[in-house]
């Protein structure tokens, strides 16, 4: 039998972010308040069923920001050695608790949340923060329409990020 395959359009909408900080204030500023998940750890209690220990886990690395950083990749060190002078580094950024408002409408959630976030910096260019706006995102799914999270990701992470570039 052969797989269904459908094909859905949307319009998603870019945010850009630009800032005078340098890359390394930008990306120490981010990793300075959003706190790496320890997936191994995560993955030990999700196999021990301890649900309340991973609420309060996520409740102690995240505090009163909300989000933390399941996964970041340096790509730049990488693309440097082939010849093209740039930082880069990508990010999936998220909140472990708030999640469930879009799980519960469907798994295709997993290709949005955590959110995708790059920062990056051409030689001689601002250094600039990159995410497909998440309402924009998620509105490619009908059965999340109901879901308040992708509002909630638009107006907070947003905001963090707005802050880790601003010269103040």
């Amino acid at each position: 039998m052969e797989p269904q395959v459908t094909e859905t359009e949307f319009t998603c909408k870019l945010i850009t972010i630009r800032s005078k900080k340098s890359f390394a204030e930008v990306t120490s500023a981010l990793e300075g308040l959003f706190r790496m998940v320890d997936l191994p750890k995560l993955a030990s209690m999700t196999e021990a069923g301890d649900q309340a220990g991973i609420k309060g886990y996520f409740q102690e690395i995240s505090g009163d920001h909300e989000f933390s950083i399941f996964f970041k990749l340096d790509q730049g060190s990488t693309q440097r050695l082939a010849g093209f002078p740039l930082d880069c580094r990508f990010y999936l950024i998220g909140n472990a608790v708030i999640v469930n408002g879009l799980f519960q409408y469907g798994a295709t959630a997993g290709l949005g949340a955590p959110v995708r976030v790059c920062v990056s910096q051409q030689e001689g260019e601002d250094v600039r923060i990159d995410l497909d706006e998440p309402t924009a995102f998620f509105s490619q799914f009908p059965e999340m329409k109901e879901s308040k999270v992708p509002g909630i990701l638009d107006r907070d992470l947003v905001k963090h990020l707005i802050e880790f570039a601003s010269s103040r």
